[in-house]
């Protein structure tokens, strides 16, 4: 510190003017010629993948050969499907791990996966969210009969058991339904050291259901509408406000979801897979819920839909983040389906425009073979080399 040689009032009194004026103490050094800085190589995407049980892991050691390939490939996030999702190899609704409440899929009994894979993930910093689909359940269904959704067909409420496929779904509305999926999140989120939760068939299958007894009668009551009286083929103002009802009970189950997973663990994370905004006919408006979520993952598989490449980063990617809440991040989630090119330049499209989004999630209802890692690693890295050399050089 520089010593003064004036007395320490005459000192004090041009310290006080100084700090009161502004003016700087002691003189600054010369400023440096400015350098702009050099640009930074652009970060990759962060893969995430989605893995389902029933066809990657029968025994220990395949998660742990599994868990060998993610490290390899730096793969962050695995979101693990612990309650099955389809009506195929095995019920939807059966689980895959050591449960007290839902039945535990055949062949499973003795092996608990997601205790496994949480044990191997985390050995290579890797995270692990329990994928766990909610109202497509046949487990329940079958056990609970009452719970069954019901839809309007033909002038007659009936059992929904899907379209083209048979398919077991429950009543999002009935408060059993709920309090049972919610009870297998709190039991995951209580007994396992999981990461996140990622929640799935979170909505209904289409505008003409529940109109099982529970529904109408809840309808009646705070809509004063029977379902069974709308036309669900016409668009009307009727549709429109049983629509925005289903929806405002989705989310509501939601944050009760939130809410019981924050009393047990703040720190897990609540992340779900949603279908496309557009299709308004499943009772799932992301603007009424996503401020329940930590991550919402908007599903691009536009080859199921047959829409063009353009649309993943386009109106899709537009529709969510515009119905989001500000501090819900957004992980696009693909399948793979196309050609490496196409997800190449689809990733390209999504860093150019989102540059907000730093993680790829990608689905493979099958079994994940080297060689289909390997291509994601080889699409991320060509879409952030394409990136980086887009960037102004100095």
């Amino acid at each position: 510190m520089k010593k003064y040689s004036t007395s320490p009032l005459k000192y004090l009194l041009w310290l006080v003017a100084c700090i009161s004026m502004q003016l700087p103490l002691a003189a600054k050094e010369p400023s440096k010629p400015h350098k702009p800085p050099k640009p930074l190589a652009a970060t990759p995407l962060r893969i995430e993948l989605i893995v389902r049980p029933v066809n990657n892991f029968t025994n220990p050691s395949d998660v742990v050969a599994f868990f060998n390939a993610a490290q390899r490939a730096k793969v962050t996030v695995v979101h693990l499907n612990i309650k099955q999702d389809e009506d195929d190899e095995r019920p939807s609704g059966h689980v895959y791990y050591a449960s007290r409440i839902a039945p535990v899929a055949a062949g499973y009994e003795n092996f608990d996966v997601l205790a496994s894979a949480i044990a191997e993930a985390h050995k290579r910093n890797i995270k692990v969210y329990a994928w766990m689909p909610q109202f497509h359940d046949q487990a329940a269904a079958k056990a609970n009969p009452q719970w069954q959704m019901m839809a309007k067909e033909l002038g007659r409420s009936v059992p929904f058991q899907g379209k083209g496929r048979i398919e077991y779904f429950v009543n999002p509305l009935d408060p059993g339904v709920q309090a049972y999926q919610k009870s297998l999140i709190e039991e995951v989120v209580k007994n396992y050291d999981i990461d996140g939760i990622a929640l799935d068939w979170l909505r209904f299958d289409d505008l003409n259901m529940d109109t099982g007894p529970y529904t109408r009668q809840l309808a009646q009551q705070e809509l004063g509408l029977d379902p069974m009286n709308i036309d669900f083929a016409q668009p009307s103002a009727e549709r429109e406000r049983w629509n925005n009802w289903r929806s405002q009970k989705i989310a509501s189950y939601t944050q009760q979801v939130r809410s019981a997973m924050q009393a047990i663990k703040p720190h897990v994370k609540l992340a779900a897979f949603v279908l496309p905004p557009e299709f308004t006919e499943v009772g799932q408006n992301l603007a009424m819920f996503s401020d329940s979520l930590d991550e919402v993952m908007p599903m691009a598989y536009f080859e199921d839909w047959q829409f063009p490449t353009s649309w993943v980063s386009g109106r899709l990617m537009a529709d969510v983040n515009r119905l989001k809440a500000k501090r819900t991040s957004i992980k696009p989630t693909l399948d793979g389906s196309g050609s490496t090119a196409q997800n190449i330049d689809i990733l390209k499209a999504i860093r150019k425009s989102y540059p907000a989004v730093t993680s790829v999630v990608w689905f493979s209802a099958f079994y994940w073979q080297a060689q289909g890692i390997e291509r994601i690693v080889h699409i991320n890295a060509v879409a952030s080399s394409a990136a980086q050399s887009a960037k102004p050089r100095y």
